[in-house]
């Protein structure tokens, strides 16, 4: 029998996210599992200069921890978005590279599963921006199931 007792739900607190994260409730519901959502926010060097035109450590430190403070909110209000739930998320924010802090963090708190969106893009748009999903999937030893938006559905039953 299969265990999840250990749920990821990568998030970029967009709209296309809610799908996957309510996807995730229920299969903690289901499981009885802990529920951790994961925002990654990229790590960007700042040149920050002064009044006088120097390189600031000071204010790029302060920078740093105004954009971290800023990503816990988001989160936090994404997840109040999501409704009342009688699940417990614990919230996480990291910065780095979104594919691979994803994978990091998996295998580092033993997750059983991660349960994630997918702007659903395909040809050129696709190859020129990569997916972080799709890295996920392909990289990630722990399975992963993907939740595509509807609009990116297909009607099986069309003759298009």
């Amino acid at each position: 029998m299969i265990t999840i007792k250990n749920i990821l739900v990568p998030t970029d607190c967009s709209e296309l996210s809610v799908k996957a994260t309510k996807y995730a409730i229920k299969f903690a519901k289901q499981f009885n599992a802990q529920l951790t959502l994961l925002l990654v926010t990229a790590t960007e060097p700042l040149a920050v200069l002064n009044d006088y035109g120097y390189f600031s450590p000071e204010l790029h430190q302060k920078l740093v921890v105004e954009s971290s403070r800023r990503a816990e909110a988001q989160l936090k209000e994404f997840w109040d978005t999501i409704g009342k739930s009688d699940v417990p998320a614990q919230l996480v924010n990291v910065k780095g590279d979104p594919f691979a802090e994803i994978v990091r963090y998996a295998n580092e708190k033993e997750v059983d599963i991660i349960i994630m969106g997918t702007r659903g893009h395909t040809g050129l748009k696709h190859v020129l921006m990569g997916s972080v999903a799709e890295k996920v999937v392909r990289y990630s030893p722990q399975p992963v199931l993907i939740v595509k938006h509807k609009d990116y559905t297909v009607d099986i039953d069309s003759d298009e």
